[in-house]
């Protein structure tokens, strides 16, 4: 089952009477993280993709933003400047397409109204857009891009199924995958760096099931999806995700035909056999 975190542990109580195996891909919360020496061409057309893609209502999608300190304000800035470029309405004509429905909108627009409330500021959207008359009725928000310095913040914390990212600067390299693994999900994260000990170091502390490193997803069709935390249990894709539909079988058998040396038999004993 591919769902929300909620309708994965609703499935897991009632799969439970029969021992039942599951296979779940549930709620995501992938970091997007740009190092100082980063390629930021690179790195902004990566965040724009994994940010935006189908209005942010994907489960590898971005969901929080780390940013090197010495390149956070001319890379959120670039960021900004861009998204404020992006064309929202029909998604077969324009960049994004609206949410899938009123309840998607009313919560994100909850979580923006909270955060601003609790301190947060706005760098960009924050609103549902001014769009043709015939784009009115749509559950349309804008693409939007929040400056937020807590990490207990639910922008950090929760799955936000929308177009929202909150950013945070970050000093210390290894500082970023333990602000990473601070959430209650691990499906997708992404990392932007030329330095090979980072690369190498943080693909061993990032307890998430996918690691992107200077590119953008999707996953391979070779590569095993599959996550960490409440994402969920088990994954899908390339032999080892058809693996998971089978149930590992053991036979043991001996053909010589010599007699068995068992330790723990007593050898007086077997004199009643013959």
């Amino acid at each position: 089952m591919t769902g929300s975190t909620s309708t994965g542990q609703r499935i897991m109580e009632k799969a439970s009477s029969n021992i039942a195996k599951l296979i779940l891909e549930l709620g995501g919360k992938a970091p997007f993280i740009v190092w100082r020496d980063a390629n930021i061409r690179n790195a902004l057309k990566s965040l724009l993709w994994a940010k935006f893609l189908n209005a942010g209502q994907s489960c590898i999608a971005a969901g929080s933003l780390y940013i090197h300190k010495d390149i956070y304000d001319d890379f959120l800035g670039k960021f900004v400047r861009v998204t404020k470029r992006l064309k929202v309405g029909d998604p077969y004509t324009v960049d994004m397409g609206p949410l899938i429905n009123k309840g998607a909108l009313e919560a994100t627009d909850e979580v923006v109204k909270n955060a601003i409330y609790s301190g947060s500021k706005v760098l960009f959207g924050g609103k549902k857009p001014e769009l043709e008359q015939k784009y009115n009725g749509g559950y349309f928000y804008e693409p939007t891009i929040i400056e937020n310095r807590d990490q207990k913040s639910p922008l950090f914390q929760e799955e936000i199924f929308s177009p929202v990212i909150a950013a945070i600067p970050v000093t210390d390299p290894y500082e970023k995958p333990a602000l990473a693994n601070d959430s209650k999900y691990g499906l997708a994260s992404y990392l932007f760096t030329k330095n090979p000990e980072i690369i190498f170091k943080f693909s061993e502390l990032i307890r998430f099931g996918e690691l992107y490193i200077n590119m953008p997803g999707p996953e391979a069709s070779q590569g095993y999806h599959t996550g960490f935390r409440f994402t969920g249990q088990g994954g899908e894709g390339s032999k080892y995700g058809i693996e998971e539909y089978g149930k590992l079988k053991n036979t043991y058998m001996e053909y010589s035909g010599k007699e068995l040396s068992i330790p723990t038999v007593n050898d007086e004993l077997l004199k009643y056999l013959d």
